[in-house]
């Protein structure tokens, strides 16, 4: 009994759903072609913020070369000059000789002259992800009055 209820139910579930949804019942709209403005406006959207990301990324390696220039990232003779009084020093000999006053003072003005100049890089860069994002907005703009239009 139950196999022949499970067939009435399977060949009874087509014409159900048949008769509830019949073919070609919502009319068929075509979508209007794109306004090659608007493709124009998100071709332009999306180079700016590829060059803008791009941007961001040169700022961080930027930032990082400056950050670790700041640490003092400086040879080992120039940290430590007298290696003979550094403790757990073996009889006083090292690889490397201590720097002379001014080679330390050479070397310090070197570094100096680096984080200024990543400084101004940096500065640099958010001045142009700065000015891209004024273009952005400006695009964005356009875009959003062209859409309002279409709608």
């Amino acid at each position: 009994m139950k196999a022949v209820i499970f067939i009435f139910v399977l060949f009874s579930l087509p014409g159900l759903v048949l008769a509830q949804a019949p073919p070609n019942s919502y009319p068929k709209i075509p979508y209007p072609p794109p306004d090659p403005r608007v493709i124009q406006l998100e071709i332009t959207l999306n180079q700016l913020n590829q060059a803008q990301q791009s941007v961001y990324q040169q700022f961080q390696m930027v930032q990082e070369l400056r950050r670790n220039e700041t640490q003092g990232n400086l040879p080992q003779a120039v940290l430590n000059p007298y290696p003979a009084q550094a403790p757990y020093s073996m009889g006083g000999m090292t690889s490397n000789p201590p720097l002379n006053y001014d080679d330390l003072v050479r070397l310090q003005r070197e570094q100096q002259e680096r984080v200024q100049q990543y400084t101004r890089n940096l500065n640099e860069l958010y001045a142009r992800y700065s000015e891209l994002e004024e273009q952005k907005r400006a695009v964005l703009s356009q875009l959003m009055e062209l859409t309002k239009g279409q709608q």
